[in-house]
């Protein structure tokens, strides 16, 4: 039997190595490998709820308001304290500009080089088109402006707390970011009129014989439901925040750190999960549901569902970032100041749930608060849903390339373009 080793996936957030083993021809195992230890939901145990929020913006650089936000909310169910809808709203506005920002750096910057041949990654695309480019860096840079006009700056925000908004908001702060929202959205547009966002030659298929279950969010009123599609956008089952435990299980694979979340009922391998843009873009109250997104003519891959690829990925995201700059106008025409200071009693005892559409996906956060101190804390993340998806992935790929017990040139690029597919976040992911 032989190793073959793929060392650093690259253009990804985080370090992983993949590992394929391969015997007379044929491949025994395919592991994505994620070793990066961070310990946050032990060394939480017996903080200060008041503290977790600005604790768990630390799991990652890219992801920390949403980490933030789900935090806060976890904390807010425990104690009982439901938040004003403007405080909300703040809230998600500030989670949209972080999908701005992260969509961005992801396609532009890490895929878009894949599928026009730029080895030489950014750098080579500005001389090939400046233009894009230009509209890339402040696309990314319109998201994280966002954030640092409402939480004083665009990673690990200092404005977010339990019940609060600790920035005074004014009219002028919501005018620039409705300015800034609207630029995005102006940008997104032109952008798509230039033929860019094609889907590439090589599309890659869903795993074979695999079920595809793909999971992602809905908000009712003051309540969240799970909902899981099949890969034709049917609902297959729908299940409440607060019963999240009875139908969700992990484990763990291999040497990685990074578990594996399934859905319970149907155990692994059938229950695993894809979540992130695709995943919304399934459901009916999605972005699709916007009539500016439908109308765009890349959304057109929509109309058919049955011929959704993995490549679908990026169109989603793009797309995304439009839909975000509309719903980030229409959040900003229903805000109340007064709404943003309230009073939270943290020295209470209680479990709560922080859930929320990161932009790579569903994010969870589960607490269990005795008299404001963190008893245990249990953290699902997007990246954690799609591991067994990518590691299928890595599988599928690395048995049509295999060739006398050796990968060829384009099975590596096509694991590397497959694994940037779903953005992974390992800071996330092992937290």
């Amino acid at each position: 039997m032989s190793l073959i080793y793929l060392n650093k996936a690259t253009r990804i957030e985080g370090n992983a190595n993949m590992e394929i083993h391969v015997d007379k021809g044929r491949v025994k195992t395919a592991r994505f490998m994620v070793h990066e230890f961070r310990g946050f939901e032990k060394f939480m145990q017996g903080r200060r709820i008041e503290h977790v929020p600005q604790i768990v913006s630390r799991i990652c650089g890219l992801c920390s308001a949403s980490h933030q936000v789900a935090g806060i909310q976890a904390v807010e169910d425990a104690v009982g304290f439901v938040p004003p809808r403007s405080l909300r709203n703040l809230r998600n506005i500030v989670v949209l500009g972080e999908w701005i920002a992260s969509h961005s750096l992801s396609y532009f910057f890490l895929t878009m080089p894949d599928f026009v041949g730029a080895k030489g990654g950014i750098f080579e695309l500005m001389d090939r088109d400046p233009q894009v480019v230009r509209e890339a860096y402040a696309l990314r840079q319109g998201g994280q402006r966002i954030i640092k006009l409402l939480c004083g700056r665009a990673t690990h925000p200092v404005s977010l707390g339990i019940g609060n908004f600790f920035q005074p908001i004014d009219r002028d702060i919501i005018n620039q970011v409705r300015n800034t929202a609207s630029e995005i959205k102006e940008s997104v547009i032109r952008l798509t009129r230039t033929g860019q966002f094609q889907n590439p030659e090589i599309n890659l298929p869903f795993p074979a014989e695999q079920r595809l279950n793909l999971l992602s969010v809905s908000r009712n009123g003051q309540d969240y439901q799970f909902r899981i599609f099949d890969r034709l956008g049917n609902i297959t089952d729908v299940f409440n925040a607060d019963e999240f435990p009875d139908h969700i299980s992990e484990m763990r694979g291999g040497d990685s750190l990074a578990k594996i979340p399934y859905l319970t009922r149907l155990g692994f391998p059938e229950g695993i999960f894809m979540v992130g843009p695709l995943a919304r873009f399934l459901a009916e109250d999605g972005p699709m549901a916007d009539e500016e997104v439908r109308g765009l003519e890349i959304a057109g891959i929509f109309r058919d569902k049955s011929a959704l690829t993995l490549e679908s990925f990026d169109i989603c995201r793009i797309l995304e970032i439009l839909w975000a700059a509309n719903r980030i106008l229409e959040l900003c025409a229903d805000l109340d100041p007064s709404e943003l200071r309230n009073e939270v009693d943290c020295n209470v005892s209680g479990k709560g749930n922080g859930i929320i559409e990161a932009p790579r996906g569903v994010l969870l956060h589960t607490y269990l608060v005795n008299r404001g101190i963190l008893e245990k804390a249990r953290l699902l993340v997007a990246t954690q849903f799609n591991n067994a998806f990518i590691n299928l992935l890595i599988r599928d790929i690395a048995e049509r390339y295999i060739l006398n017990d050796s990968l060829s040139k384009e099975g590596e690029y096509l694991i590397g373009r497959c694994v940037r597919l779903f953005d992974p976040c390992l800071s996330c992911a092992t937290h």
